[in-house]
């Protein structure tokens, strides 16, 4: 998928949200679980999976102070850089798993968390877009670099007050990017869908006049079809392939047959959405039933019309009912059995 044809894709309101599987380092260190992440993202419905580029020393610093220690949730007493260290995903194996991906009709992009993991994708992957994680949405330099890309960016607002945003838009709109969309997200691992605020994304769209999209760290797929319904463009959920195979996500990723529902139940509400007009057509057949006036009673030629041989029924290939009034006491111009529609030239 090239850069405008992505872009294309995501800003059409017809075409459903765009699923992404994020890998994430679901992986465990294993090119071959990765492998097989690629191919259960495809197998679930995924429109493409997703990296994050990285080293532990571009995210953060080798220190064993408590400002570098977790303290709560799913990596409660590990410090930063021994987390990144596990978690982060070879820069060798991004090539292969983008050819991987491209075997099985998907695209591959990343969230590049440096200047230098940017250069090191285009360089590598050339991909369609580039994803900016929450806790970079500050980080000006980087909004610059991949903005001066001239590819979309979709950037995850978790962590960020409503003057950042407003700040990374317009770093971002001023250095050329040609598209962004924003996700909303909360950025706890699991989080809680009460807390996600989905009303906020139309009003960001609004605002920002940008596009819109979920980053999804909740249980199951209530927050991703709800967001449907509120204008999601591109939806990303983290995937592994079991959640007791100790995988460094897991406690907040999808298993590869509850993406496969998920997918279903996101285009099914895409769907179900269908056209901002209210009302059918006029000649939907759904309207086969609806109510007209036919003859209740026979009906020679010249007798008067009345509520008695006339009835408001069902089908609706009759005269309409709010010509119920105009009809009563007319004289008939024919003789009509049970059940003839009455029509215009019925009656005078």
């Amino acid at each position: 998928m090239t850069p405008d044809v992505c872009l294309d894709r995501l800003s059409d309101e017809k075409a459903a949200p765009f699923l992404v599987a994020e890998l994430s380092g679901n992986h465990g260190g294993d090119l071959e679980r990765a492998y097989d992440l690629v191919d259960a993202a495809a197998d679930s419905g995924a429109d493409a999976v997703k990296l994050q580029t990285y080293r532990p020393d571009t995210i953060t610093v080798e220190a064993r102070d408590d400002r570098f220690l977790i303290e709560e949730g799913l990596w409660a007493g590990r410090y930063l850089h021994d987390l990144y260290s596990e978690a982060m995903t070879p820069w060798d194996w991004h090539g292969p798993l983008a050819e991987k991906a491209a075997q099985r009709d998907l695209f591959l992009f990343s969230s590049p968390f440096d200047e230098t993991a940017v250069d090191f994708l285009e360089d590598t992957i050339d991909p369609p877009l580039h994803k900016i994680a929450s806790f970079e949405l500050n980080h000006a330099p980087l909004l610059r670099k991949v903005a001066r890309t001239g590819k979309p960016v979709a950037a995850s607002v978790g962590v960020s007050t409503h003057s950042e945003i407003a700040s990374a838009v317009e770093t971002l709109k001023g250095e050329g990017c040609p598209l962004v969309l924003l996700l909303q997200c909360v950025s706890e691992y699991p989080a809680d869908p009460r807390n996600f605020n989905l009303s906020a994304m139309p009003e960001m769209a609004a605002e920002f006049e940008v596009e819109v999209g979920l980053s999804d760290h909740s249980p199951g797929h209530l927050a991703a079809v709800a967001a449907t319904a509120l204008g999601a463009r591109l939806i990303e959920k983290h995937l592994v392939l079991g959640r007791e195979d100790g995988a460094i996500d897991a406690g907040f990723s999808m298993e590869p047959d509850e993406f496969k529902e998920m997918t279903a139940a996101v285009r099914l509400a895409h769907a179900a959405l269908g056209s901002s007009r209210a009302g059918v057509e006029p000649d939907s057949p759904v309207r086969r039933f609806r109510r007209s006036i036919l003859v209740a009673q026979p009906i020679r030629r010249g007798e008067t019309l009345t509520s008695e041989n006339l009835r408001v029924a069902r089908p609706g290939d009759g005269l309409d009912p709010a010509r119920w009034e105009e009809i009563l006491g007319k004289s008939a111009t024919g003789d009509f059995s049970i059940g003839h529609p009455l029509g215009e030239a019925d009656w005078v």
